[in-house]
């Protein structure tokens, strides 16, 4: 049986390294690695925005992107325009509420979007490569099952 030290000291331990491996991944240097690898001409915001855009299907609204990537509508408005511009995602009119606009991925961005992430998986698999594929697994299942828990205590 474990102590309530021991289980403070493992709580403590895991904090640790969720702290370590969110700051890396999610830092502009590593979002500039992935999309330098990837050979893509884009930038870590828009990076973010193309990922939770694949994440949502393909399309979602504005204040979904703004609240899903935790920043302001006015900055997500301003990387939008960039990324239009690009032509990697267009404005659509929701049928249900024409004064509703989605965003939506062009075959550019979702071309785009697929490269990231298949980028981003290549990567890991190098950080992993040394690894049982039994750990890797096991690795897998118990974070799916933390984020799953995550996401029913702290919904979006």
């Amino acid at each position: 049986m474990t102590s309530e030290k021991d289980q403070d000291q493992n709580l403590g331990r895991v904090l640790e390294a969720f702290s370590l491996i969110i700051g890396r991944w999610t830092a502009v240097g590593m979002a500039d690695l992935i999309l330098e690898r990837a050979g893509v001409d884009a930038d870590a915001a828009s990076m973010t925005l193309l990922l939770e855009l694949r994440r949502t299907g393909g399309a979602a609204r504005p204040s979904h992107l703004a609240q899903a990537t935790r920043t302001s509508a006015s900055n997500v408005s301003k990387v939008l325009a960039r990324m239009t511009r690009a032509g990697l995602v267009e404005r659509a009119a929701e049928p249900d509420d024409l004064r509703a606009v989605s965003i939506v991925l062009t075959g550019e961005g979702h071309r785009t979007a697929e490269l990231i992430d298949r980028t981003s998986v290549e990567m890991l698999g190098e950080l992993l490569k040394d690894w049982p594929e039994d750990d890797v697994d096991r690795l897998g299942g118990l974070l799916g099952r933390f984020a799953r828990s995550l996401r029913a205590s702290f919904p979006t």
